[in-house]
């Protein structure tokens, strides 16, 4: 149910002259230990210019680095009674609103709760469900799930060849300076803290356009689409530009009034365009906005009105 991830970088100056434990530990998933990295150099899972190599190696500029990260062994996962939005389903896919608060898929340190679970509980052992996509835990909207494998690798195909289509609804705090814009910079994991991403020179490569939708005093809501699909992407460029997310804990700041009851980061996975995976039909897969996003977007109309009779 969770992928495999596979990396490949070309070494740049940065790298060189480091070990390669050391400095593919920027680019490893968060729960891969150095003593699991390791282990996959032994294993020839991580090479260099296609050789097996050693931990100590250490990288030369120009090196071609592919690496292959197993997932985490998670134990057995529950089915869950979790009640789901579902916007589409059939023999091959479900497609579901998610609600914010909900976690994707079981990690090692949490195995019940989540989207999984709640599929898992929905399908009645019937079948399995297949991760095709993510979404963070506080962001809501829509997500596929595929439920077999050769579907699970179809849409894969889809989103990584870039075929999907993804559109977000997004409540910045402040006003981007452009109406509409196009923000092209690159997003690695951070060295010191690996649970956090942000716009780094040696990172990949990370488009996302957006554009303003409406302007509230000290906030907007923007219409954003993601052209990649990097960790963190919508929220560690909002930041880049000045307008972090409203709410969110990790790259924002604490919400102001009227939003200071906002409890989790203000963004929507709203439409999701891709192909079927047997048929071919193209789908719009369309979420409606959670409840707690179109609060907040009331208090601040409410709170705008307010002022300007002042």
């Amino acid at each position: 149910m969770v992928k495999v991830e596979k990396i490949e970088l070309r070494v740049t100056t940065r790298e060189a002259g480091r070990r390669i434990d050391i400095a593919m530990m920027e680019f490893a998933p968060s729960h891969t230990s150095r003593t699991v990295l390791q282990n996959l150099i032994h294993i020839g899972k991580i090479t260099v210019n296609s050789k097996k190599t050693k931990p100590s190696y250490k990288l030369k500029k120009g090196d071609f680095v592919e690496a292959i990260f197993p997932p985490p062994e998670i134990p057995q996962i529950p089915a869950e009674e979790i009640p789901l939005n579902v916007i589409y389903e059939d023999e091959h896919m479900i497609v579901v609103n998610k609600q914010p608060g909900l976690v994707t898929h079981p990690t090692l340190k949490r195995t019940s709760g989540t989207l999984i679970n709640a599929l898992l509980w929905r399908f009645k052992g019937e079948t399995q469900p297949f991760i095709v996509h993510r979404l963070d835990k506080d962001t809501s909207g829509v997500i596929a799930v595929a439920k077999d494998p050769e579907s699970q690798r179809i849409l894969s195909a889809q989103f990584k060849a870039r075929k999907t289509k993804k559109i977000y609804f997004a409540l910045v705090e402040g006003i981007p300076k452009e109406n509409k814009a196009e923000i092209d910079a690159p997003i690695a994991r951070n060295p010191q803290v690996r649970t956090r991403m942000d716009v780094l020179s040696w990172g990949r490569r990370a488009l996302t356009s957006y554009e303003i939708m409406k302007k509230f005093d000290s906030s907007a809501l923007l219409k954003v689409r993601i052209m990649t699909g990097r960790t963190h992407q919508i929220r560690v460029h909002m930041r880049h530009i000045g307008c972090p997310v409203v709410g969110d804990k990790i790259y924002g700041a604490k919400p102001i009034h009227p939003l200071e009851k906002v409890k989790r980061q203000m963004l929507h996975a709203a439409v999701l365009e891709l192909h079927h995976p047997m048929t071919g039909e193209p789908m719009k897969l369309i979420a409606p906005l959670a409840e707690d996003f179109k609060k907040a977007l009331k208090e601040l109309a409410s709170f705008q009105e307010i002022r300007h009779v002042q």
